[in-house]
């Protein structure tokens, strides 16, 4: 695995960095094993979230290369696998349909995925995906959504625009945290789309993490934690500006900005915003040292209830093999002592095991001959799902572990 180690800020050039939190050595979180290299240890990497003093971005400045996570293995995160996703999204593209559209516009979707969102557009727009996740990408193409498996660059939107002409709505959802080069980025957008198309962005939201101790985002994926701030800043650079944002429930909070190249009006929910960014000083040291206090405190008092449980005779399995769902395990030094297995709704992920650990994950028909006492929940986001799906199981005496802020058992 080739690690790049940044001497400077994804976002302003800075060189000087705090250390928000380290949380040690991790394996990566996607790199599931296969049945016949269980014999193999399996790499781990450090994992240290930093804070750019000059511009407040929150990241990682040694990260692994993007090549590796998506391109030389296969990736077996398919969204359209994920619950409730496809009515999350579909919602999300009739606000983008209705805002900003006419019949025939170009829609570019940027780490489209296997096309979950594109798919309710393309009966009326012109729409193109690029992913360089080749696998996923065969789903995609497989919908009838044209779809180039590579990075998004400068280069590539050149070749697009040629092509295609410049774009109405370019859309990047839970894929600009897993950028390196920003400016890259940003060069692309600029150059395809159109003097009055709109940029979509979703991503990490550094405001909902610290508000809910949430750390299950860290990994090493996420290249960097953002708030409304560092993007106001870094897009002055390049003639753009935020108009509209909304922190959405995925991820458990998600930051989703709409940013244009003309003087659109500020939103009142981007100034509620904005205000609520300030006076919670969000971009302050102040704020990652809480930050880092109460990330180790939560992950202490997991280990301690799980440690008691197992100690009373419980059995504990986890529901949901995750990104997030390890982060969390790992940071409270959980591993095949006291999770039995994994449940998992993707087949994609299913008769494989965990990096590490090597903790099986099997479906939950297979769970059903060995159901445990309690199931630790490592998709958060998905907790009011799977807890109304397992009503029968929670009737028969079957309890979750949610295992974020207070930790509650249901």
């Amino acid at each position: 695995m080739r690690i790049i180690n940044n001497k400077t800020c994804r976002m302003c050039d800075g060189t000087d960095f705090s250390v928000v939190v380290d949380l040690g050595h991790h394996p990566l979180v996607n790199s599931l094993v296969n049945i016949a290299d269980l014999g193999k240890k399996d790499p781990v990497f450090p994992l240290v979230v930093k804070r750019c003093t000059k511009c407040k971005l929150i990241q990682l400045t040694d990260i692994i290369d993007a090549e590796e996570i998506y391109k030389n293995v296969d990736y077996l995160y398919f969204a359209s696998d994920m619950p409730g996703l496809d009515n999350y999204f579909g919602i999300y593209a009739d606000e983008i349909k209705n805002r900003f559209l006419q019949k025939d516009d170009l829609v570019v979707e940027i780490g489209s995925n296997d096309g979950i969102l594109l798919n309710y557009l393309k009966d009326d727009f012109r729409v193109l995906g690029v992913d360089p996740a080749t696998n996923v990408v065969l789903r995609s193409l497989k919908r009838g959504i044209p779809t180039v498996p590579l990075f998004f660059t400068e280069n590539l939107a050149k070749k697009i625009g040629k092509e295609w002409g410049t774009a109405k709505v370019i859309i990047g959802n839970n894929c600009i945290a897993h950028l390196n080069d920003l400016r890259d980025l940003m060069r692309g957008v600029k150059l395809l789309l159109s003097p009055d198309g709109i940029f979509v962005i979703e991503c990490n939201y550094w405001g909902a993490m610290v508000k809910n101790t949430n750390y299950s985002l860290i990994y090493h994926d996420h290249y960097s934690y953002f708030s409304v701030k560092v993007w106001q800043q870094f897009l002055e650079e390049y003639g753009m500006r935020v108009f509209d944002t909304v922190v959405t429930p995925a991820q458990g909070g998600s930051l989703r900005m709409f940013i244009c190249n003309d003087q659109r009006t500020k939103t009142s929910r981007l100034m509620v915003l904005e205000e609520e960014e300030q006076d919670t000083r969000l971009n302050t040291k102040d704020t990652c040292l809480q930050y880092k206090e109460n990330v180790f405190s939560v992950a202490n008092k997991l280990r301690t209830i799980l440690e008691g449980l197992k100690k009373h005779g419980k059995t504990i399995a986890g529901y949901g093999a995750a990104a997030k769902g390890f982060t969390i395990l790992k940071c409270s030094n959980i591993g095949s002592e006291i999770i039995d297995y994994f449940v998992d709704d993707s087949p994609a992920k299913q008769g494989w095991y965990t990096p590490v650990d090597h903790i099986p994950i099997i479906s939950r028909e297979q769970a059903e001959k060995r159901l445990t006492d309690y199931f630790i929940i490592l998709a958060p986001n998905y907790a009011d799902l799977i807890m109304e799906k397992e009503l029968e199981y929670r009737k028969r005496g079957g309890k979750f572990v949610l295992p974020i802020g207070d930790i509650e058992i249901f």
